[in-house]
């Protein structure tokens, strides 16, 4: 009787478990590995879409469910939850995540990539953390660096969507009018502010605050440099940003699916700066994603 008891009790406690994590963003989302498999929606697309609701940043289609739009685990069943529900990831653009500093407004910052949402933390309370940290910013280099506790305490609050660069935000970033030094290499942006080899807003003569994917490669070693600095968010682009990159003013992109590419080499019968409805070529690279 005991053993069958404790069989049924370890088997809640696993179905428990799973429930816990079946919208969860970290369980679906990891910086490292991310390579577009799940389309970026945006707040806007959330909000004007029947159906769609986001459940601690990952994107359902639940149909005519009677639910606001955004939702922590603990308010929706976890039965609706399923994967084939799924259309994507909630994109949180940089300035929409400066907007969220505590101030008459949530209290939310990024690490790794995703935005939490600590509005229900006395500790940041007014969003600011013991005079050191405000919100509305990403802190991964002061989470996984500085703080004592690491990202653990970080994680056990909801999380609320993917943190998104887009060209003009990551732009912001170049080490010259803002101090902090961002750029961006296979759609992964990284804060490159505490590394000696970034300084001065350049890099090998080359500007920060910009796509370096093809720099990146070109120099020897480089690749492995980026391992040492912090990744922080993805490049989003939507069919309005992509028009810039046309190859005249700026490096030729196109859209194809859910990933932007940079066309330099073998570019022949493509129009940059447009969606491209063909197979992506194999000289092409990846550079950002789409934001839907």
């Amino acid at each position: 009787m005991f053993k069958k008891f404790l069989t049924v009790f370890i088997f809640f406690i696993f179905a428990l478990s799973v429930s816990v994590y079946a919208g969860y963003l970290d369980s679906i989302f990891q910086i490292d590995k991310f390579s577009g498999e799940y389309q970026i929606i945006s707040t806007t697309t959330l909000e004007k879409t029947p159906g769609w609701f986001s459940v601690e940043g990952v994107v359902y289609n639940l149909g005519n469910t009677n639910l606001k739009k955004h939702l922590k685990l603990s308010e929706v069943d976890s039965k609706l939850l399923t994967k084939d529900k799924i259309v994507g990831l909630l994109g949180v653009t940089y300035d929409e995540l400066s907007k969220m500093n505590g101030k008459n407004a949530p209290t939310m910052v990024s690490v790794n990539g995703i935005v939490y949402d600590l509005s229900s933390s006395k500790s940041w309370a007014n969003g600011n953390h013991k005079n050191q940290h405000t919100a509305g910013q990403d802190l991964t280099y002061d989470i996984l660096k500085l703080s004592p506790h690491g990202i653990s305490k970080i994680k056990s609050f909801p999380s609320y969507g993917v943190l998104v660069f887009t060209p003009d935000q990551l732009a912001k970033f170049d080490g010259k009018v803002n101090k902090k030094i961002y750029v961006s290499v296979y759609g992964i942006v990284y804060d490159a502010t505490y590394s000696r080899k970034f300084s001065g807003g350049e890099h090998y003569g080359h500007d920060m605050g910009v796509d370096l994917t093809s720099e990146i490669l070109s120099l020897q070693g480089h690749v492995d440099l980026l391992k040492k600095i912090y990744k922080i968010g993805i490049l989003g682009f939507d069919e309005s940003t992509i028009s810039k990159f046309d190859g005249k003013n700026a490096k030729p992109f196109v859209i194809v699916g859910n990933k932007v590419y940079d066309i330099s080499k073998n570019p022949q019968n493509v129009q940059a700066g447009k969606v491209y409805s063909e197979t992506p070529r194999k000289e092409w690279l990846i550079v950002g994603y789409t934001i839907k």
